[in-house]
């Protein structure tokens, strides 16, 4: 069986005439990219040809299969029209940089310019730069570390906020150039593990084991006391609240292990919208992007919804591919397809919003359950796990 097939792309360097082509239905990625290779053969140097690898689209899904199978799978009726095939360069595979270990396992972690954050269970808040150098170990915690967020970075000076099972959030100041503490503010309220931390400018929200989410300034306190009371607390969830993100100056989106999603008004401190769903969520992350949300569950599942829907809600695409629970997810910042996984099942996935089935790559090289990930910096994936190593993997 034979289709009809146009190649299309965004890439004017590797356009082709907009001509009509008959291939066969059984041509998978590789064919397909024999047959487009043949095509700009006219146009680009062989030597650049031997450099670049291409993907494939048809009908907004990455090809992950034989043409005929990825058209019968949407519509049967489309094998007889002239199909047409979106080519975008490959993304190439995350390289692993470095390993970090620590002593006990590494449960949070953050990235800012080239500063690295890591929270561990041995109750300290590690300081890494980006070339893999330990610069510090700080103690204030009494706990495992679960949460952390940067407030700013810069030339050595830092500012971060860090979540512990000990029931408080720290607010740090710290000079690398003088290696001391400059400040170190407790905020004290919830009752219970701080599970996750969210960042505005002049503001952050706590999400607890206690079932509450808190609001806290971060604004200089007059009376320069070492302690913070919460602006405000919200009797969010009848579980434990396990993520939290903002997803515009004033509104939140929290999830629980009472399977549920939950937007919030932060002016009014109402609910606007609640999503039940059928297991535990375990975390979320909003795309800086396009403003959609990614959730990882108890079931093994990941799964994209679109919030901004006013009637009901949308679940958009469930990703299957880890085989335990996922407790961290996280967008690319600059990318509306891209994001990466962090599983019980030890491995770290790399997916593209545009194949379900199979995420891109897999990131390898945890002993143990993966507890956390990263990728505040377009360049650097970070993972951390029960086996007590913070993993870097560069990707370009």
């Amino acid at each position: 069986m034979s289709l009809q097939v146009k190649f299309i792309t965004r890439l004017d360097k590797y356009s082709v005439p907009d001509s009509t082509l008959v291939i066969p239905s059984s041509s998978t990625n590789a064919q397909l990219e024999a047959i487009l290779k043949g095509l700009l053969q006219t146009s680009v140097s062989s030597k650049e040809l031997s450099r670049v690898s291409f993907d494939f689209l048809c009908l907004n899904q990455l090809i992950r299969s034989s043409l005929e199978e990825h058209i019968r799978e949407k519509d049967e009726a489309l094998l007889e029209s002239i199909l047409d095939i979106e080519y975008i360069e490959k993304f190439q595979a995350p390289e692993p940089e470095d390993a970090l270990m620590h002593d006990d396992w590494v449960s949070a972690c953050r990235s800012l310019g080239d500063t690295i954050l890591v929270g561990s269970y041995d109750t300290k808040v590690h300081l890494w730069n980006n070339q893999g150098e330990h610069i510090t170990s700080l103690p204030g915690h009494t706990g495992p570390i679960r949460s952390l967020g940067f407030i700013h970075s810069d030339e050595g000076e830092h500012e971060f906020i860090s979540g512990s099972h000990d029931q408080t959030i720290l607010i740090w100041k710290y000079d690398q150039n003088k290696n001391s503490v400059q400040s170190l503010i407790t905020c004290k309220g919830h009752q219970g593990t701080i599970e996750t931390l969210a960042l505005q400018k002049s503001c952050f929200a706590s999400g607890s084991f206690d079932k509450t989410i808190k609001l806290w300034g971060l604004e200089q306190q007059e009376d320069k006391s070492a302690t913070k009371e919460c602006r405000v607390t919200i009797n969010a969830h009848t579980e434990n609240v396990s993520s939290i993100g903002w997803n515009s100056s004033n509104e939140l989106i929290s999830c629980s292990w009472d399977q549920t999603i939950k937007l919030w008004n932060m002016d009014t401190l109402q609910s606007t919208q609640t999503f039940k769903c059928a297991k535990a969520v375990l975390s979320l992350d909003i795309s800086p992007v396009n403003g959609l949300v990614i959730c990882g569950f108890t079931d093994r599942f990941i799964r994209l919804y679109d919030t901004r829907v006013q009637e009901g809600y949308v679940l958009r695409s469930t990703f299957s591919s880890h085989s335990q629970w996922v407790p961290s997810v996280i967008w690319s910042r600059t990318s509306e397809h891209l994001f990466v996984s962090g599983s019980y099942d030890s491995l770290v996935k790399l997916w593209d919003t545009r194949s379900l089935k199979a995420p891109l790559y897999d990131l390898q090289g945890h002993e143990d359950r993966v507890l956390c990930v990263d990728w505040s910096i377009d360049q650097l994936i970070l993972s951390g796990g029960a086996d007590n190593s913070l993993k870097m993997f560069s990707f370009k």
